[in-house]
């Protein structure tokens, strides 16, 4: 090496020292100047500078003084963190010499003079390569570049702040790799300010630049939701922050990294804030690739899924609308993503009621999905699709179009699915709406044996089976195996969501309707009000349950003959479902029968004929004639003729109630029994006594199969009894049942009912 290189190459690494030095004047430059020197000095004197011989070389000498010149000539630039391609591509040349150089020496390796000559060339080559390539292609995730760039800049406030920016940077990036949300937006949000700082953007700059934060305190009447941009898209900061877009995503990431935590345990007003901040982050700037804007759209979709299930309705569906409307600005075709958007949306409109808008973007989304069914995601989508529009035809008794989405589902999932599960699951409620009861239990048993094989043991689809399979086992008076089921459903629901829960409430009303059936009065008072404390605790949408149990309790207070409590709980049921059912929807069938029934024990035969015979057109309407309603109806409609005196007119709606009971729950059923009775009833007072004791034996015949003797369905009997042999002039055997009736209502009720006030009135004129 010649004295002249040694000079130049000695005041080149003192002056890179001297940028280590806390001081800044001139030491960029001299840095920069001697390079140079050096640089030119090999441009323009590498023949002298790199042959060591009198014999000189010309080509790779030359060659050599060109590669270092210009991969030297970069290392002020990198040294500055510059990024400018031209910087990478300058290099190359040297990394190209020293590959060519190290083969050529290779091969020959044997010819010492060769050797010789170029040997000294391949170990600067390597030098320089290592030290500028350091510089220009060190990936800012490698931290000893980082700690070397900041030693080399510490005078620079703004270059350092860039380099501290890459740190936060990379430590966020770790911590989002750990889980560490928290620790990722600490860093995240310390390399935006060195960002900014780096960019020379004043804090009071940037926040003058923000609009007013999103609160959660939104007015519910108010159908215009937050704006969610936090700078506006003319702001020139926004163009300014697009240098530092990097640490908005990292943002943008830690923000729903904890948004989704939450999120995932139900916990969505905790979700909602973060989600919020992770959708500000993710608008801050500019991103031009086509993936971060179709991110802004399903940034909304999650922001609105939680307003969704906090039931901001408004808010969450003109958010939806903004998700899809961002979409299809970046999409041209609508896809997969889309349709996962539409289901949302329709699944809030469902939860409203809005069946036929819900209906309108399920198809739609279904109409995209369809397209390719060999996509494992879009066809998981396109089932989700399916079972969330039977469910809308379900609750509307649109029963033709759910056995049709039923069918074409039973063509797409696989049998040994969970998703077949739950095909079935609504397949078995199909058959439920039909009345076809044993059909559903078939299909019902199936289903609980199959999510079983897929779930454990303890989650709550299991319990929601069992729910099912309770309430059917109820209608074919099955009440063991009822009572087993709703068992297993309330046990599961308490683990996972406590007795205070609306879940938990939903089974124990289905305890204190079977309580109700077996005459457990005392313990289904108590289940009722329980379960009515929890509905009303949760007011707004959820209050869409209170219908039923308000019906359950009227229905409940005229077994206990307090009828003008009765008569309340019945008119409130009634306005309620009004407010939040189409009144002539067969699902409200089943109040209007409750209220007509209270009406007739109150003795407003008119109203309740009204209301027996809507209910009966209603189903009629939906062509559910054949149904548990319309029987019941029937029934109802028999016992107000009967009290009316038009028995003939009485006579035929009892032979059709007994007809339809028959088809529907078969003779040996608690339902058929009390028809029995009632129309042994009538045949007393048309004095066709021989007929009103065989029915009055059938129906007792029928009762002894499924309630104890102390049941107060006996007393019933025996009342009925006792008119019987008064009738006949018998009155030792009238006297008998009467007190059989008496002793019965006495224990089940107590002195203050009205049924033991008649029975010792009775017994008082005998």
């Amino acid at each position: 090496m010649k004295l002249y290189e040694k000079i130049l190459i000695s005041i080149v690494a003192l002056f890179f020292g001297v940028q280590l030095l806390p001081f800044s004047a001139g030491k960029e430059t001299l840095f920069g100047l001697a390079i140079w020197l050096l640089a030119l000095s090999y441009l323009f004197g590498a023949y002298w500078l790199l042959n060591p011989t009198d014999n000189k070389r010309y080509f790779i000498p030359i060659i050599a003084g060109v590669a270092f010149a210009t991969s030297l000539s970069v290392l002020p630039f990198t040294i500055r963190v510059n990024t400018n391609t031209i910087f990478k591509i300058l290099p190359l040349m040297n990394a190209g010499l020293f590959l060519g150089l190290s083969i050529f020496l290779f091969i020959k390796r044997n010819e010492k003079d060769i050797v010789y000559n170029y040997k000294d060339i391949l170990i600067r080559s390597a030098v320089i390569l290592t030290v500028v390539g350091f510089f220009s292609y060190a990936p800012v995730s490698f931290k000893p570049y980082r700690y070397i760039l900041s030693a080399l800049n510490n005078n620079n406030e703004k270059l350092v702040a860039n380099i501290r920016m890459l740190d936060f940077t990379a430590e966020c990036e770790d911590a989002l790799k750990s889980g560490n949300c928290e620790l990722a937006i600490t860093n995240a949000e310390k390399a935006i300010e060195e960002g900014k700082t780096w960019l020379g953007i004043s804090k009071s700059e940037y926040e003058d630049s923000q609009r007013d934060e999103t609160t959660l305190e939104s007015d519910p009447t108010n159908p215009t939701p937050p704006d969610l941009n936090n700078i506006p898209e003319n702001s020139p900061i926004k163009s300014k922050l697009k240098r530092i877009s990097g640490t908005f995503s990292n943002l943008y990431l830690a923000y729903k990294c904890k948004a989704d935590i939450y999120y995932k345990n139900n916990e969505y007003e905790e979700a909602l804030p973060y989600f919020l901040k992770a959708d500000k982050a993710l608008n801050a700037c500019d991103h031009n690739y086509e993936n971060w804007y179709l991110e802004q759209a399903y940034s909304l979709n999650k922001i609105a899924l939680c307003y969704k299930n906090l039931k901001n309705y408004g808010y969450a569906d003109s958010i939806f609308v903004k998700a899809i409307e961002k979409y299809q600005t970046v999409k041209d075709t609508p896809d997969g993503n889309l349709a996962f958007i539409y289901n949302n949306l329709a699944q809030s409109l469902a939860e409203q009621m809005q069946f036929e808008y819900s209906n309108f973007f399920y198809n739609s989304s279904i109409v995209i999905l369809q397209r390719d069914t060999s996509n494992n995601v879009d066809k998981m989508e396109l089932i989700r699709s399916y079972h969330n529009l039977i469910k809308n035809h379900l609750q509307t008794d649109s029963l033709e179009k759910a056995i049709f989405f039923i069918e074409e589902t039973f063509k797409l999932v696989n049998s040994t699915t969970l998703d077949f599960c739950f095909t079935n699951m609504y397949y078995g409620l199909y058959f439920h709406r039909l009345s076809k009861y044993k059909k559903a239990d078939e299909v019902f048993t199936g289903c609980l044996e199959c999510v079983k094989k897929h779930l454990e043991s303890g989650h709550q689809n299991i319990a929601e089976i069992h729910l099912m399979v309770a309430q059917i086992k109820i209608a074919l008076a099955e009440y063991d195996l009822a009572l087993d089921n709703i068992s297993n459903g309330i046990e599961i629901t308490f683990k996972n969501y406590g007795k205070n829960s609306v879940r938990y409430a939903k089974y124990l009303n289905v305890y204190a309707h079977l309580d109700k059936i077996l005459g457990n009065y005392e313990k289904s008072e108590q289940a009722y009000y329980q379960v009515l404390e929890t509905y009303t605790r949760y007011p707004g949408e959820r209050n869409r349950n209170l219908p039923e149990i308000l019906s359950a309790l009227a229905d409940f207070n005229i077994i206990l003959t307090k009828y003008s409590k009765a008569k309340a709980l019945s008119d409130s049921s009634m306005t309620i479902s009004n407010f939040f059912t189409d009144i002539e929807s067969p699902v409200l069938t089943e109040f209007i029968n409750n209220a007509a029934y209270v009406n007739y024990c109150v003795g407003l035969y008119n109203v309740s004929d009204s209301l027996y015979k809507k209910s009966i057109n209603i189903n009629t309407n939906y062509g559910l004639h054949i149904s548990a309603q319309t029987a019941m109806a029937l029934n109802g409609l028999g016992l107000v003729m009967t009290a009316k005196s038009k028995f003939k007119t009485a006579d035929s709606l009892f032979i059709k109630a007994l007809t339809l009971h028959k088809e529907i729950f078969e003779e040996n059923h608690p339902y058929t029994a009390v028809v029995y009775l009632n129309y042994a009833n009538l045949k007393i007072k048309e004095n066709k006594l021989d007929q009103a004791e065989e029915m009055l034996a059938k129906s007792r015949e029928i009762n002894k199969n499924f309630f104890n003797q102390v049941h107060d369905i006996f007393a019933d009997i025996s009342s009925a009894y006792g008119n019987l042999y008064e009738k006949e002039k018998q009155g030792d055997k009238a006297k008998d049942n009467y007190q059989k009736a008496l002793d019965i209502y006495l224990a089940k009720f107590g002195e203050g009912h009205l049924k033991v006030k008649l029975m010792r009135e009775k017994l008082d004129k005998m």
